[in-house]
């Protein structure tokens, strides 16, 4: 499953340009410059029509198709925006900012627009007032919203607009949107400006280059995970300006998508804490004596990394170089492929919303018993890991885990049956250690352990949920599968030849 879906909504009906129609072209060629994603086609009428109630649900349901990865809906006018803005607010609550890459605010209602078309209306319809059947059931809150190269309002806009941030390079748009945990990006392809852009249908002089709006989302997206992303109101009429929105499309989409994999993995990274993590030439170095983990004795790169100093770290330890590698990672994946470093346990991150995996675990019945503190939880752990470092990796890694966590067990019959481990940190909340006996699987005890962690995760203001499983395993991806988490990314690890003296092998 790709790792991001395009949801294509050739919807045209809110827009008032005389060419509106080419939207729905548009749309099309929007979408297909998004070609590793999964595509997801919205049926809108072709003709005129009250239809955009219509298609507020159809695009819902899209959405819902597209959960756990992130999702770039392609229009089509802005009122496409009206069900993917909702879904990041339902995620994220009063944790998120809107960012409203547009020439127009938007900001106009059925009483004040001058030409009475929607896709002048949807942001003031998101913050709550517009026509009734399109306001969503939470709107957002104006301290919420940041304004990015808008420069067209009309008097009502203007005056409503008077206070909100309007924001033109990323070193403003940064400061604007503060200390928000997620972000919704939406492009009106307006913003850019007409004399290097020119499909659309109310074009606006002093626009943006395709180059500033790629420097400022890759900005946001370099510092906050990106919620969502919306690019509207193309209708093409020149050539060169599909080769223009190649440039702008490909770079937005990839710096959108890699905050969601940084996100989850700077979580996982602290949540499972290795005994020595240093910083040097270009790697985040992990080394824990006595546990014979991947994750434990692995580096993951940050920054310009040296493969030299890499394996000299590792080799003054007596461990082969191992490196952990995301989807970011490809050309170094690659140099250490021709190096002879070998691929191994390709693993695949999953995320949940917390509320679908507690309502998809509510008629289980096993009970699950959780502590707050890992003492007791620690020989469950060693008797149903069953590892020759299992009682290493919990004194040296659990008992030094520094988030919120909840250390769950089920007992039959006076011995352990099941254990997961659950850590929260801003948001989310990890997956760990999860184990069945073997002679006890397929009764429902997995199911019992992730519903009273994602109960307990809820409690923690944790609204999403990762986990890691690697790839072989088909009985554990169809269980969380069922418990409602889908594909976010992959990893993997390459390890270099290990050397006279160095273990042959090392567990994940």
């Amino acid at each position: 499953m790709s790792e991001i879906a395009v949801v294509e909504v050739p919807q045209w009906q809110g827009s008032g340009a005389a060419t509106a129609r080419r939207l729905r072209d548009g749309a099309r060629l929007l979408a297909g410059l998004v070609p590793a994603a999964e595509h997801l086609r919205v049926d809108v009428p072709a003709e005129p029509g009250d239809v955009l109630a219509a298609n507020v649900a159809k695009v819902r349901a899209a959405l819902d198709r597209a959960r756990g990865r992130l999702t770039v809906t392609v229009g089509g006018d802005c009122g496409v925006e009206l069900a993917p803005v909702a879904a990041a607010v339902r995620r994220h609550g009063e944790r998120l900012a809107v960012v409203w890459f547009d020439a127009h605010g938007d900001l106009n209602t059925p009483e004040s627009s001058p030409s009475g078309a929607f896709h002048g209306m949807v942001l003031r319809t998101l913050l709550g007032e517009g026509p009734p059947a399109l306001v969503p059931d939470r709107p957002l809150r104006r301290d919420q919203v940041v304004l990015a190269g808008v420069r067209a309002l009309d008097p009502a806009e203007r005056a409503y607009a008077d206070g909100l941030p309007v924001v033109t390079d990323a070193a403003s748009l940064l400061e604007a949107v503060g200390d928000a945990d997620a972000v919704y990006v939406h492009i009106d392809l307006d913003v850019l400006d007409p004399g290097v852009f020119a499909s659309v249908g109310t074009p606006e002089a002093g626009g943006l280059t395709p180059g500033q709006v790629v420097d400022m989302v890759t900005a946001l997206a370099g510092r906050v995970e990106i919620a969502g992303l919306g690019i509207t109101e193309y209708e093409p009429a020149r050539p060169q300006d599909q080769e223009t929105l190649a440039g702008l499309v490909g770079p937005v989409v990839a710096a959108c998508a890699a905050s969601v994999v940084r996100e989850v993995e700077r979580r996982a990274f602290a949540a499972w804490p290795a005994g020595t993590v240093v910083e040097e030439a270009g790697w985040l170095l992990r080394h824990t004596p006595g546990v014979g983990r991947r994750r434990s004795n692995s580096a993951v790169p940050a920054g310009e990394p040296s493969i030299d100093h890499l394996e000299a770290f590792y080799r003054a330890r007596g461990l082969p170089a191992m490196v952990q590698l995301g989807p970011a990672h490809r050309d170094l994946d690659a140099a250490l492929a021709e190096r002879g470093y070998r691929k191994d346990a390709p693993t695949s991150v999953m995320t949940a919303l917390t509320s679908d995996v507690v309502d998809a675990s509510c008629t289980v019945s096993p009970a699950v018993d959780l502590a707050e503190t890992p003492d007791a939880w620690l020989k469950i752990f060693a008797e149903l890991n069953a590892r020759a470092d299992s009682v290493e990796v919990g004194e040296k890694v659990i008992s030094r885990i520094a988030t919120p966590a909840a250390f769950l067990s089920v007992t039959r019959d006076g011995r352990p049956a099941g254990m997961g481990l659950f850590a929260a940190d801003a948001g989310w909340a990890g997956v760990f250690a999860m184990a069945t006996r073997p002679d006890l699987r397929g009764q429902g005890i997995a199911t019992a352990v992730l519903g009273a962690g994602a109960r307990w995760a809820a409690h923690q203001g944790a609204t999403r949920l990762y986990l890691q499983v690697e790839d072989d395993n088909d009985t554990a991806q169809r269980l969380y599968a069922r418990a409602g988490f889908t594909r976010s990314h992959g990893y993997h690890y390459r390890i270099g030849q290990a050397r006279s003296g160095e273990p042959a092998s090392i567990q994940r």
